[in-house]
């Protein structure tokens, strides 16, 4: 299975996007950060609230349902604390003046497509792209299967499977990042 099968960015891709995010406003950036960092759905950053975020344990809950948001079983906690820096300064910039998101999917779409334009990505880029991305940034730094599962709302352990097999995970320095476990 390739990059282009899961369909994500490579690092330098994910980069140059970032710098789109940054030449547009807050919105984009809280877009950038939810899909590609956090592995949010559209729909979830659709309806994203500023109750749904707790700054102090360094968590967004994606409830069951909120209002005309229902997560179809997806429901979770995602933590952010020990993400990089800019997940919780962008949640704070934007909750900081906006209680709700509040746009469709078809916004959060049309954003992720004008960032790709303004970084000069020669390929569809969509926010399931950065979602995945997000996903093999987590099997790539070590995530087990459940724990992928777990954090990015998948049903199905087998989803999470995948992305841990195109990484490759390598034994020997999971031993050696480890190795303080071992008994």
């Amino acid at each position: 299975m390739n990059k282009r099968e899961i369909n994500r960015l490579d690092r330098k891709e994910f980069e140059l996007l970032w710098e789109a995010a940054v030449e547009g406003d807050p919105l984009d950036r809280l877009i950038f950060v939810c899909a590609g960092h956090l592995g949010m759905r559209a729909s979830e950053i659709a309806h994203l609230k500023k109750d749904w975020i707790d700054f102090q344990s360094g968590t967004v809950e994606v409830p069951k349902e909120d209002g005309e948001f229902q997560a179809n079983g997806s429901s979770r906690s995602i933590p952010f604390k020990h993400l990089r820096d800019r997940v919780a300064t962008e949640l704070r910039r934007y909750f900081d003046y906006n209680w709700v998101v509040g746009v469709n999917r078809a916004t959060i779409f049309r954003r992720v497509k004008n960032m790709a334009q303004r970084a000069d990505l020669t390929h569809k880029v969509h926010p399931q792209a950065l979602r995945s991305t997000c996903a093999f940034q987590l099997a790539e730094a070590g995530v087990n299967a459940q724990g992928l599962r777990q954090f990015m709302g998948w049903k199905e352990l087998n989803t999470a499977q995948k992305y841990i097999e195109e990484v490759g995970v390598d034994a020997k320095k999971q031993i050696k990042r480890n190795k303080d476990k071992l008994w």
